[in-house]
Order: structure tokens, then C-alpha cells, then sequence
């Protein structure tokens, strides 16, 4: 009963045109508010996912380091139990280390990681090459597969494949770059050149695992780390076997926790865009208290009537908090569906692009989630509630007033 008066009110006619006017206008501009919250967040997710995708192809399923020490020994018998696990489909012993890579006058600080043969089966960077192939040699004809921000770094970008480097690594003897005695130095040559993303581009640079092992000066059986591919659903069991096999001193990541801040960041910055947005929708429902009060004002004698026909003051407010949240919920029916509809198209057609060439698609990314829609749900009832309370108790207090 009291849904259909709030119905009834909102479809009414009014003495003052200009109140339908304003109800109208409060109804869009919660739909233009929602509209704009589902359509910025579903690109902010859009994003994300591009992101996550390039972090994913990059990083493994699991990655095995040491927590206290840049390199440490696996055996090969745990080698092979880690092979034989169940879930475990592929498996690439890695080392890591900073390293200056000089080409003439020109040089850039790398991160030169050397991989076993079974890392394209781990990674995707063989995906993400821009020139030549990933080929990585053996330690007598070490090769390099480099990003093409170190290429820039060191003007290669444009000329042919084939060019002979110097690498110089800090030895283990070593303690600082003071003296050049303390440096290893060998010569390699660039066979490719991949793209994945700045970060990865800019530092990144890889060869063949026993080569990096010889020029970071360690021994067969040190790793910086191992990495694996795994089934999907089988992490828990991975993990507790590799805790058994290799013990309790090694950290056992994946690639979220490998990259957890990236996450917590990207996830900060959606909801710091959705607070700002609601703020602003917040700010137009002021448009909405304008109505409802004016509305109150000319359905007084109705007010009374209801009164003398028993309605208590509750009642009379639930049919104004209810007014309040049709006008927001057919608001928010609008904006989602005007987003939804937008939303759809730009991921069929991509009719709107991204400016410049420097990313690695031409066109904003959409991917709509249920649980935004949730969240502004709740904001437009929260926005009901706000805009529709102070209208509410002002028609109660009417009962008490004389005509």
C-alpha cells in the first residue's frame, strides 16, 4: 500500500509543473551518476586485466626463492621429485642477478636472467617478441634475448640482429664495482628482442642458464630461484610438496603474492575512483531533496487525508522514503542500462580508442563486474535513504500542522 501512494505520487500530476520538472531532473541525474560509475569502473577492471595479463605471461605459477640469500643449492634428486610432483607440469631453474651491459660508448644496467631450456614452457615471453627469436645459446656462445627499452638504452633499436656485447658482472669474490679485477666480463650476441611491458622491457635481458651461472661466478647446483608451471586447482598440494621436498627456509610464492603491491594498488585505485564518483553523485542528489521537499509541500492536504484516514506518522514517512527510493532505483535502472548497452559495443566493436601507439592494444578495455554493480546498488539506496529521510520526517511533522 504504501508503494503504490509513493507510485502514484511520482506519476501524479502537480499545481507547479516545475516540481515534475525537478523530480526528472534529480531521476537523471542519478542516472547519469550511475551510468558513469558502472562505465569508469568496468574500464578501470578492463585495465587491471590487461595489467594482470602481462604480470601473468611474465611471472611463473609458483616461484621458489630463498629468503635470506640471493642464491642457494637444489640437488638434482630434488630436482627431479619436483618434476615427478603431481600438478607440476613444467619446471626451469633460474638465476638472477644485476649486471652492465656495454655496447661501445653506450651502456645500461640490466637484470640478466639466465633460464634452463624448459622456461618457454613457463613463461610466454616467446609470445612477445618484436624481432628475431628466442634463442639463447649455450655457455660457450652465450646469446641474449633483450627488451627493447634496453635496446634504446643502448641504440639498437633500429639496427640488425647479429651485434656482440660486453656483460660485466660483480664476481663472488667481490664485495663493490671499485676496482674492475672484482668484474667478470664476456662477450654476447643479441638474437631477439621482446616487448611486454615498460617495467619488464626497460631492465629485463635473458640467456642461456649455464652462461649466467658462469659469469655470476656460482656453483652447478645454485639457483636464484625455481619456477613452475602447475595444473590449475593444484596449488595447495604443489606448495606443501615443495615445502617437504626442499624444506621450511625456502618462500613459496604465486603470481599474486609474487606480485601482491602491483594488486593492492590497482585494487586501491578502482575504489579511490568510486568514492570520488559517489561523492559527486552524493552532491547531485541534492537535486532529489529539492523535489521531495517541494512535493511534501503541495501533497499536504493528501497528507492530512491519510491522517484522518488513520495513516501514523511511520506510514506517512515510509511512503516518502519509498517516493525517494523510486526515483533513485528508475535513475540507477537508466544509468545501468544506458552503461550496460555502451559497455557491450565497446567490447564488440573497441569504437573507442586509446590515443598513441606506445600500448599494447589501440582501444579501451571494458569488463563489466557483478560486484560493482552491487556496490552502486547499495550507493543509490544509501542515496535514497540520505535524500529521501529529511523530505520524510517534514511530511510527518505536517500531520500536526493545520491546513
Amino acid at each position: 500500500m504504501h508503494f503504490l501512494f509513493a507510485w502514484r505520487y511520482f506519476r501524479g500530476k502537480y499545481a507547479f509543473q516545475a516540481i515534475q520538472m525537478i523530480a526528472w531532473v534529480s531521476v537523471l541525474a542519478i542516472a547519469i551518476g550511475t551510468a558513469a560509475l558502472i562505465t569508469v569502473l568496468s574500464v578501470s577492471n578492463g585495465f587491471t586485466e590487461v595489467v594482470k595479463g602481462l604480470y601473468s605471461d611474465f611471472y611463473a605459477d609458483i616461484r621458489v626463492t630463498h629468503p635470506n640469500a640471493k642464491f642457494y643449492k637444489v640437488s638434482q634428486d630434488q630436482m627431479q621429485q619436483i618434476q615427478k610432483m603431481k600438478g607440476v607440469l613444467a619446471v626451469s631453474k633460474v638465476v638472477e642477478n644485476r649486471a652492465l651491459l656495454v655496447r661501445g660508448e653506450k651502456q645500461a644496467v640490466v637484470m640478466i636472467k639466465g633460464v634452463d631450456t624448459n622456461y618457454t614452457s613457463i613463461n610466454q615471453v616467446v609470445h612477445y617478441i618484436k624481432r628475431g627469436a628466442f634463442i639463447l645459446g649455450n655457455q660457450d656462445q652465450p646469446h641474449i634475448v633483450m627488451g627493447i627499452g634496453v635496446e634504446q638504452k643502448l641504440g639498437l633499436f633500429t639496427e640488425a640482429l647479429g651485434d656482440t656485447m660486453q656483460l660485466f658482472a660483480i664476481s663472488r669474490s667481490g664485495k663493490k664495482l671499485s676496482s674492475l679485477d672484482q668484474l667478470n666480463s664476456l662477450s654476447v650476441t643479441q638474437t631477439g628482442a621482446f616487448s611486454i611491458q615498460q617495467e619488464f622491457d626497460e631492465q629485463y635481458l635473458f640467456t642461456n642458464f649455464s652462461f649466467a651461472q658462469y659469469l655470476l661466478d656460482i656453483a652447478p647446483s645454485e639457483v636464484s630461484a625455481i619456477e613452475l608451471s602447475i595444473q590449475p586447482g593444484d596449488e595447495k598440494q604443489v606448495v606443501e610438496n615443495l615445502t617437504k621436498i626442499l624444506g621450511n627456509q625456502v618462500q613459496i610464492q604465486n603470481k599474486y603474492q609474487q606480485n601482491s603491491d602491483l594488486y593492492k594498488i590497482m585494487q586501491m585505485e578502482k575504489w579511490i575512483i568510486f568514492f570520488i564518483l559517489a561523492v559527486i553523485m552524493i552532491v547531485a542528489s541534492f537535486n532529489l531533496v529539492g523535489a521531495l521537499t517541494m512535493l511534501v509541500l503541495e501533497k499536504k492536504k493528501d497528507i492530512h487525508v491519510l491522517h484522518a484516514m488513520g495513516a501514523s506518522s511511520w506510514d506517512v514517512q515510509k511512503i516518502f522514503l519509498l517516493l525517494s527510493g523510486l526515483m533513485a532505483f528508475i535513475g540507477a535502472f537508466i544509468g545501468g542500462t544506458l552503461a550496460s548497452v555502451f559497455c557491450a559495443l565497446q567490447m564488440r566493436f573497441h569504437f573507442i580508442k586509446l590515443q598513441g601507439n606506445s600500448f599494447v592494444i589501440d582501444y579501451y578495455p571494458i569488463k563489466p563486474m557483478w560486484e560493482d554493480y552491487l556496490a552502486i546498488i547499495g550507493l543509490v539506496v544509501f542515496i535514497a535513504l540520505l535524500a529521501g529521510w529529511i523530505p520524510a520526517k517534514k511530511a510527518a511533522k505536517q500531520l500536526h500542522e493545520k491546513i
